[in-house]
């Protein structure tokens, strides 16, 4: 098997000590470039998906049923992001990517022909088979963001892809604004907005066939990205390793409570707003996701603190910012319960619900892309990182699908808030003690040497030498 990951011993010569490589980087080679094409993936697929999800359950009229089957893909998503690294060395990362480019394609249909036809069969299905291909995904672009750009600026590299990534719901969310401005009553959206959605994901495969072999990377500080030879045997020793790995564990309920917000906050836009007011959040809410990667991505990448500053800082500011939006929720819905309100951009209560939603996007991207930068220093290894942001996405898929299948049925509003912060506040202490050891300590319990590569070679000698 090959995988890559970054081998320090394996340098582009260059002209000096600073590491200036001694050739000019191709910029179709470079990391920026990689960034760029992972970025357009997911700006066909998830992202475009994406734009939808944000007019809460789908765009269509009512939220149960979207949100059951949003509920049971991301059961089948977290199992095959967790298992995702193993997927992805065994195919490769462009065919990977290839493949986890398809599954929205999919689910987008089954959303039109429930919208036209109410087919529920085919809704269910999509929504399963998209898990598990944005599963794949995640698997394959974690490691890439995380493992590619040079130390420096990881942290505005991450920037750039959730730039990337949230450009597709701001475009695609103009888009449906424009096709959906006239419709000033509760409901779901136009049959046109699906088709036109559909169109742009499928851009998504042939954009992934740009993407570089890991071997072919260039980057500025002269490192070249490697692949270690494993076996079977040896890659679910390290798999395992790493994903019961004790620091792991303590950070998995902070994954498992980072995006359990999204199911309760679609839904009060699906009860509250009527449709061009929810195509409207569908295009501005995406600014706060851009917002939050950027502002944490810089502030990551200041070097006037130290990497242990910068993490404990970054920690526990998000955490007060996540806790004081739910304080802000809880006044927001006892409204809402009481007046029972269908929300235009022209109602009294558009203001403080809309401003609400924006900035559960910057916190929440801000915390993600925290949690991306925090274990790219506990490894820089592109398989244990494979592992490791596999199993961040797969965990948080687990919270989503816990909170769909909350709000898959009538529940009182009232559980969700009540779940959500008490998860903020579980987490803390366990998240805590991975935090205060960034830039502090070595993760050696998840550290492989390329001894690796020779076992995998010993093993593939006697396998050989036994058929023979």
């Amino acid at each position: 098997m090959a995988q890559p990951t970054l081998d320090a011993s394996v340098a582009i010569p260059t002209d000096n000590e600073g590491g200036t490589p001694r050739y000019k980087v191709h910029w179709y080679r470079g990391t920026i470039f990689q960034i760029l094409v992972v970025g357009g993936v997911f700006f066909c697929a998830p992202g475009m998906y994406n734009a939808l999800s944000s007019l809460g359950a789908g765009g269509l009229a009512t939220p149960w049923y979207a949100n059951a089957t949003a509920a049971a893909g991301y059961v089948f998503m977290a199992v095959l992001c967790i298992i995702g690294g193993v997927i992805v060395s065994k195919i490769g990362v462009k065919p990977a990517l290839f493949i986890a480019s398809s599954g929205d394609i999919v689910y987008s249909g089954s959303l039109y022909l429930n919208s036209k036809n109410g087919t529920q069969w085919f809704l269910m299905l999509g929504s399963i088979y998209s898990g598990c291909t944005d599963g794949l995904m995640y698997a394959v672009e974690g490691p890439i963001i995380t493992s590619y750009p040079e130390n420096d600026r990881r942290g505005r590299m991450l920037g750039l892809w959730v730039f990337m990534r949230n450009a597709a719901p701001v475009i695609g969310g103009a888009i449906i604004f424009g096709l959906n401005s006239s419709l000033d009553s509760s409901g779901g959206v136009s049959l046109k907005t699906y088709l036109t959605i559909i169109g742009i994901m499928c851009a998504g495969p042939f954009i992934a066939l740009l993407l570089s072999h890991p071997s072919k990377v260039q980057r500025k500080d002269g490192l070249k990205i490697a692949f270690r030879q494993m076996g079977w045997k040896q890659t679910m020793a390290e798999w395992f390793k790493v994903v019961s790995s004790p620091n792991i564990l303590l950070l998995c309920p902070l994954f498992f409570t980072s995006w359990f917000y999204g199911s309760y906050i679609g839904t009060l836009q699906t009860q509250y707003f009527d449709v061009r007011t929810r195509a409207l959040c569908a295009f501005v809410i995406p600014w706060g996701d851009i917002a939050g990667g950027f502002m944490i991505g810089y502030f990551l990448d200041n070097k006037r603190m130290s990497i242990k500053q910068r993490a404990r800082w970054s920690f526990v500011l998000l955490m007060v910012l996540n806790l004081a939006l739910w304080v802000w929720t809880a006044f927001v819905t006892k409204q809402l319960e009481e007046q029972q309100p269908v929300i235009d951009w022209t109602s009294p209560l558009f203001g403080k619900t809309f401003s609400l939603f924006i900035l559960f996007d910057l916190a929440t991207m801000a915390t993600q892309t925290s949690l991306y930068w925090i274990i790219s220093h506990m490894s820089d290894d592109f398989i244990v990182l494979s592992y490791m942001t596999g199993t961040l996405r797969g965990v948080e898929c687990a919270g989503q699908a816990v909170a769909y299948g909350i709000k898959s049925s009538n529940t009182t509003n009232w559980l969700s808030i009540g779940l959500n912060i008490g998860l903020i506040v579980l987490s803390l202490p366990f998240a805590w003690l991975v935090i205060r050891k960034i830039g502090v300590s070595d993760f050696a319990e998840i550290a492989f040497d390329a001894s690796s590569e020779s076992s995998a070679a010993d093993e593939k000698s006697v396998t050989d030498s036994e058929k023979m």
